[in-house]
């Protein structure tokens, strides 16, 4: 079964190394596939982006461990969900945003459905619980419990799907002219991918991002000259605007969050 790895531990200090050890240890036939290690500390929104990309890229009865916990030790519930035949663990606060509300669009259509278990450290974790580690204590045995082919009952109870922590999100809309949305994320060159659907773009359109007009929609970053921002149908349905051969984010001044507003433009424009 392939357990998919989503964190913000980096890979510096072996603690990657600590939970993959006691996922193969409990389910020595799972393969874990590093999606990334790379969230910034604590960075709930960006963990949450991420994961809404990928998740329904992996095969059904995938087992999702995403561990970006900033209130590990605190109150807030650890958790498995179970959406579209993949299974999420990790903790409830707000990581499946994207995916519970569809606000990344899919390859394909998903069904089937949701149920979620409030995760029992009691039935399934180490013992000792640390106070600071519950990715490698509780989050990883619990994959590895479901990787494994175990009961999801005997995580612990159910838990309402309605009840999970989701944070409010700025959802994309259509206008008289085009479209608005937000900077949902900005990846390691600099692009800037908006959470307006590809879909929804005219055949000639212009951006209006932070304080800059940017008018060369393209298919490629080669359609524009070294330095010039290009607007990209992007790979993940998305529009992306980017800045051949430099970072977006800098040249435009702009970063997550950031309104984007997609203008319908004359063919010569």
């Amino acid at each position: 079964m392939i357990v998919s790895l989503i964190t913000d531990f980096g890979t510096r200090d072996g603690y990657v190394g600590e939970l993959k050890g006691v996922l193969l240890e409990r389910a020595p036939d799972a393969l874990p596939v590093d999606v990334t290690h790379d969230v910034p500390p604590g960075d709930v929104l960006t963990g949450s982006w991420v994961l809404a990309r990928i998740w329904a890229r992996f095969p059904s009865g995938t087992v999702h461990l995403v561990v970006v916990d900033p209130g590990v030790g605190s109150d807030r519930c650890p958790v498995a969900v179970s959406i579209g035949g993949r299974w999420f663990v990790g903790p409830d606060n707000g990581l499946l945003t994207r995916v519970l509300e569809g606000a990344v669009p899919l390859p394909e259509p998903v069904s089937g459905d949701r149920s979620a278990r409030v995760l029992e450290a009691s039935r399934i974790g180490l013992r000792p619980l640390s106070d600071t580690f519950h990715g490698r204590d509780l989050f990883a045995p619990a994959a590895a419990h479901l990787a494994a082919g175990g009961a999801p009952g005997e995580l612990g109870p159910p838990l309402d799907v309605g009840e999970l922590v989701r944070h409010p999100l700025d959802r994309p809309r259509r206008t008289a002219d085009g479209a608005r949305g937000i900077i949902g994320y900005v990846d390691r060159f600099g692009n800037l991918i908006t959470d307006i659907p590809s879909a929804w773009l005219p055949a000639h359109y212009r951006v209006r991002v932070g304080n800059s007009d940017v008018r060369h929609p393209g298919t490629s970053f080669a359609d524009v000259a070294s330095g010039e921002a290009v607007l990209i149908r992007g790979s993940a349905g998305t529009l992306e605007v980017c800045v051949r051969d430099g970072r977006a984010d800098v040249v435009l001044g702009v970063g997550r969050g950031d309104q984007v507003q997609v203008v319908e433009a004359d063919a010569d424009a």
